[in-house]
């Protein structure tokens, strides 16, 4: 009898303790009896199995189920029991994986917390919190996508963030946006952001960055020449790494290009001048663009020292002789515009020409021949000896000379009006001789040796 007792004693129960037993019977839609070993069947109404409504008994257990419950009540009569603990124990089991799976769940924003902390939230039953630096763009009465990103299980807290799932979703959509995007493309952005190094454009999702290098073809202050939110059309120029370098300069022309278009090798313009450099003049043809005037290309004439004559800031007609686009270079010319007389000049050493004095000099005559300069040297002025031309000599006075070195590419001519006269004197001695010789006779010879 005494071992019977013992088999058939009745454990004493609690409230708070938990139990598990076996379904007995569904008494009806809303309760059911569980044996929990107890003096009495436990019992469990639908409101402590499940928050959900419009459902029986019937549609979650049967006859013969296990369940785990939590003793919510005890009278002398009866054992009440609720599952709604280990539902909520269970659904923290869920979130504890659901945040280390980092999967996305979508909760409802209840209501907002007081002092703008952040806002509350319901799962399944269970309440979230989402921080206000987690909340992106979610509002009060919203459903929104999430991750858990902390649980306590004890306390039964869950922080969620919205914050994150939007940054996953940014960066999805960014890294699709980057792979469709190659280099040389040309794009239309925003700019977001302005510094003096440069700014930060915006396409769909991505972000470049356009160096101030890569604005413009000439220096320019970026920060009053763009605008934050104004719209931009640039080219890709580099994409590595996730990043994107981006240009605006390579699809605008160059001061170079447009001078180009509007002129051509061969064509006479008006410059400034700017500079002198031992290789010559640089001429500003147009702002911000130079060209350079070689010293060669000064005069034909290889005396003429141009630079000598013009100033800084002095205009000058120059012609195009050369126009490198891809070089940047522009080649200019003065003597091009200038004719150049030494081309019809024909003659040599020993050829007799008429003179024009055009400028006396202590060291000879400067003066016109075959259309050209020459010069006269004091020595070669005159058969006489002369100290001072200025007495046998005037601007305009026409002589003969001789031409004794002439160098067509030096534009250096020598000539002589001593020569000239020389030989005209000899001519006229020589005549006087042979007209001497005609008139003497053997006997005058004859009578002289007497």
């Amino acid at each position: 009898m005494e071992d019977l007792m013992q088999e058939y004693e009745v454990k004493k129960t609690k409230v708070g303790e938990v139990v598990e037993g076996e379904v007995v019977s569904i008494i009806d839609d809303n309760t059911i009896a569980v044996f929990i070993g107890a003096f009495t069947e436990g019992i469990m109404h639908l409101d402590h199995y499940t928050k959900e409504t419009g459902k029986k008994f019937s549609d979650y257990v049967k006859v013969g189920d296990k369940i785990k419950a939590t003793v919510s009540k005890v009278t002398e009569d009866h054992i009440f029991l609720s599952r709604l603990n280990q539902i909520q124990d269970e659904a923290f089991d869920d979130v504890e994986k659901l945040k280390e799976d980092g999967t996305v769940i979508e909760v409802l924003v209840v209501s907002e917390v007081e002092n703008n902390k952040g806002f509350l939230c319901k799962y399944n039953g269970i309440q979230a919190f989402m921080p206000k630096s987690q909340a992106g763009d979610a509002k009060v009465s919203t459903k929104v996508a999430v991750k858990v990103i902390e649980v306590e299980k004890a306390k039964k807290r869950m922080v969620v963030s919205h914050k994150v799932v939007e940054q996953d979703v940014y960066k999805e959509n960014r890294d699709k946006e980057y792979e469709k995007i190659n280099e040389g493309d040309v794009l239309k952005g925003k700019i977001i952001r302005v510094e003096k190094y440069g700014a930060l454009v915006k396409f769909e999702y991505i972000t470049g960055l356009l160096k101030v290098s890569d604005v413009s073809h000439n220096f320019i202050d970026i920060t009053k020449e763009l605008n934050v939110n104004d719209e931009i059309e640039v080219k890709v120029i580099s994409k590595a790494n996730g990043k994107l370098e981006l240009s605006r300069k390579a699809l605008l022309k160059s001061d170079i290009e447009l001078f180009a278009e509007a002129h051509k090798v061969g064509d006479s313009i008006k410059g400034t001048v700017t500079n002198k450099l031992p290789s010559g003049l640089l001429i500003e043809v147009a702002p911000n663009l130079k060209g350079l005037l070689h010293r060669s290309e000064f005069s034909h004439n290889p005396n003429d020292n141009y630079a000598s004559v013009v100033k800084i800031g002095d205009e000058v007609e120059v012609a195009i002789i050369a126009l490198d686009v891809a070089n940047k270079k522009i080649s200019l010319s003065r003597k091009a515009l200038m004719d150049n007389p030494w081309t019809r000049v024909e003659a040599k050493v020993g050829d007799i020409t008429e003179v024009t004095v055009n400028e006396i000099v202590a060291k000879g005559l400067r003066v016109t021949a075959f259309g050209v300069d020459g010069f006269i040297p004091i020595s070669e002025a005159s058969t006489e000896r002369i100290d001072d031309l200025t007495k046998y000599f005037n601007v305009g006075d026409k002589a003969e000379a001789e031409v004794i070195e002439i160098n067509p590419k030096e534009w250096k001519l020598r000539l002589s009006i001593r020569r000239p006269l020389k030989a005209k004197e000899r001519a006229e001695y020589q005549k006087y001789m042979k007209e001497e010789e005609a008139t003497t006779t053997i006997g005058d010879v004859a009578s002289l040796d007497k």
